[in-house]
């Protein structure tokens, strides 16, 4: 029998989802998103007093969440991104 090879065609098929075509961000993008994410988390967090870490455990979470959502929105200067993440963060929770 023969050896047979597989032709493939030269256009590639986008993967798709429920929400559209799926595409994933480029090894740069990422890396630069990692990098922007390091240096805002560390900026914002010096920046809060010990006392408060120590009162409000949930204040990482909340830089956390703050941060990654400006990423996601294409923010690109991280003491922006971290200036943001500051004020989001130690606003005070509504007593129920």
């Amino acid at each position: 029998m023969p050896n047979r090879t597989r032709h493939y065609s030269s256009l590639r098929v986008d993967k798709t989802t429920k929400r559209g075509t799926f595409r994933g961000i480029t090894k740069s993008k990422a890396a630069r998103r990692i990098e922007l994410y390091g240096i805002a988390n560390k900026l914002a967090w010096e920046q809060i007093p010990p006392n408060q870490k120590n009162e409000r455990p949930d204040i990482s979470l909340r830089l956390h969440a703050s941060i990654r959502r400006q990423l996601k929105a294409g923010a690109t200067d991280a003491q922006d991104i971290a200036f943001e993440a500051l004020k989001e963060a130690l606003v005070p929770e509504p007593h129920s």
